[in-house]
């Protein structure tokens, strides 16, 4: 384990090695710095006396929790999870929720947005929301002038209600009840119409465009051929280790998760739609 090892930049390092922070002040990640310099070899107990010494004159209750949450991580990487202590200063380069960053916080990083990490508790939420958001946004700055999106497995109607978009739910009446249900059984989620929507470009910021080819075909069918009809599927069926086991582990080790844990479901959407 590499705790308050902040030697190499947070984020040039691998995906693997960054994944998961914890976010402190910055007295006590020099703390912990400082002991590692001293006492990388020593035990324990050892540990937390150390830890105590450098964190004089700090208040005493300050000091205390220093030491819980040093444990704490100490604690995970003894079940083989590798966490870094990152220090207040360090995560204003970060990108975090609104009113995050939190001490004593595991947080983990998005997988295609460097600069952005998210709570335990909410990160396939807040992930999976923010991969379905990018490709609406493809979508719109391509020229779509109507969307559908339909649930094909994972996550539906009840997860979609939660999400912060901007496209409204499907208004299922009249003439729309019958078809709520495409004949292949799949559930519609959103449906959207963009009229006048001349669009014709692709949207600058994009993070998962670049992984995902299917998308990109379609950007090159519209842009390069003019391609009027469209089908684009999103994704998300890996769970990055963010799982019970996680959850388990840092309830364990008596880290703070941000929330109700929110668990992974392989999930696959569908947006049919056409453009201008």
């Amino acid at each position: 384990m590499k705790e308050a090892e902040q030697e190499v930049d947070l984020l040039s390092r691998p995906y693997a090695e960054r994944q998961l922070i914890v976010v402190l002040s910055d007295a006590e990640v020099k703390a912990q710095q400082r002991y590692k310099e001293e006492q990388a070899e020593s035990g324990f107990r050892k540990t937390v006396k150390s830890l105590s010494r450098y964190l004089l004159p700090t208040p005493l209750i300050i000091a205390e929790a220093t030491i819980e949450l040093y444990k704490s991580i100490v604690n995970l990487g003894e079940q083989g999870i590798q966490a870094l202590s990152v220090s207040q200063s360090d995560a204003r380069e970060i990108k975090f929720p609104p009113g995050h960053p939190r001490f004593g916080v595991l947080y983990i990083a998005h997988p295609a947005a460097e600069k952005v990490y998210f709570p335990l508790a909410q990160f396939h939420r807040l992930t999976f929301e923010h991969k379905f958001s990018e490709a609406v946004i493809l979508l719109m700055s391509l020229g779509a002038t109507h969307i559908e999106v339909q649930h094909v497995t994972g996550w539906s109607k009840e997860f979609s209600s939660k999400m912060d978009i901007s496209i409204p739910q499907v208004n299922v009446e009249g003439e729309a009840a019958a078809s709520s249900k495409r004949s292949s059984g799949s559930e519609i989620l959103f449906t959207a119409n963009f009229n006048g929507n001349t669009a014709n470009e692709l949207p600058s910021n994009l993070v998962w465009f670049h992984h995902e080819p299917t998308w990109q075909q379609i950007a090159d069918g519209r842009l390069k051929y003019g391609m009027k009809d469209f089908s684009l599927t999103v994704r998300y069926e890996d769970d990055l280790g963010v799982n019970v086991g996680l959850k388990t582990a840092a309830t364990k080790a008596k880290l703070d998760i941000g929330g109700n844990f929110e668990d992974h479901q392989s999930t696959v959407w569908k947006i049919l739609g056409k453009f201008s």
